[in-house]
C-alpha cells in the first residue's frame, strides 16, 4: 500500500481501478474493492501494514461497474464488514437486475466483458445509501448521489478536511476529465454529476482511475468540468 495521508492508503498492484483504504479511530473502512482475484493482494496488503481483515468494518462502493465491485463479495465474507452503497445500483450489486447499457453497441459489448472480464459474485447489501446521508467512519463522510456513470453512483465527501472520493465520476489520466462516454449510462447527467461537484471546496481528490490530486484539487475540478 502506498501511504497518501497518515490514515489514507492506495492499494498497490492492482489492475484497474483504485482501491483506497480509510484508517480511523472508527476502525478500517475501504472505498471499491478491485476486480475479481484481487482480493488475496489486497488481504496481503492488509497484513504488510500491519492490520487484520477483522478490523474491515466497512466497504463503501462508489457504484457498480465489475473494476469497482470485483472482491466485495468474498471481503464482506472474510471479514464481517458491512457492504454500503446506493440504493439505485443495489439490485446489480445483488445481481438481481441487470445493469442497463447505455446503446445496443456498448449492451454487446458490456455483455460479453461481465461474463470474461469483469464477472462478479453477487453480494447483499448492508446498508443501503442515499444523497445527504452521513457514513458514520472517518471523521463522518457525506453521500453525495452523481448518477449518469451508473443510476446510483455516490461519491464520498470528507468537509472538515475537504477530501473527495470521486469513483469514476472524473478520471485523472493524462489530464482530469469526465469518465469516458462509452462507460456511462447516462452521458448528460453523467456530465451535470461532475458539474454538481465543481461547487466543493475540495482539496484532495481521490480518484478511481488516475494519480489522486493531492492539493487545489477544486480548481482542478472547475476547469475539469466547466
Amino acid at each position: 500500500m502506498r501511504q497518501i495521508t497518515p490514515d489514507i492508503y492506495l492499494m498497490q498492484g492492482l489492475r484497474r481501478s483504485h482501491v483506497y483504504l480509510l484508517a480511523s479511530e472508527d476502525g478500517l473502512a475501504l472505498i471499491d474493492s478491485g476486480m475479481a482475484g484481487e482480493a488475496g493482494q489486497i488481504v496481503a496488503q492488509l497484513d504488510e501494514a500491519g492490520y487484520g481483515l477483522s478490523d474491515l468494518r466497512a466497504i463503501l462502493l462508489t457504484h457498480y461497474h465489475g473494476d469497482h465491485v470485483g472482491n466485495v463479495a468474498e471481503l464482506a465474507q472474510r471479514s464481517g464488514a458491512r457492504v454500503l452503497a446506493h440504493r439505485d445500483d443495489v439490485p446489480y450489486i445483488e445481481q438481481t437486475e441487470s445493469l442497463p447499457p447505455g446503446s445496443s453497441v456498448s449492451r454487446r459489448l458490456l455483455n460479453w466483458m461481465s461474463e470474461r472480464v469483469f464477472k462478479t459474485a453477487p453480494c447483499k447489501v448492508d446498508q443501503i445509501l442515499q444523497d445527504g446521508d452521513v457514513v458514520d467512519m472517518f471523521g463522518g463522510l457525506q453521500v453525495i448521489h452523481t448518477p449518469g456513470h451508473t443510476p446510483g453512483s455516490i461519491v464520498f465527501y470528507q468537509p472538515e478536511r475537504r477530501i473527495l472520493f470521486c469513483g469514476d465520476v472524473l478520471f485523472n489520466q493524462s489530464s482530469l476529465q469526465l469518465a469516458p462516454s462509452f462507460f456511462s449510462l447516462n452521458v448528460p447527467q453523467a456530465r451535470e454529476s461532475a458539474q454538481k461537484l465543481a461547487s466543493l471546496p475540495v482539496e484532495m481528490l481521490c480518484l478511481g482511475h488516475g494519480e489522486p490530486i493531492l492539493e487545489n484539487a477544486a480548481e482542478r475540478i472547475r476547469l475539469a468540468v466547466g
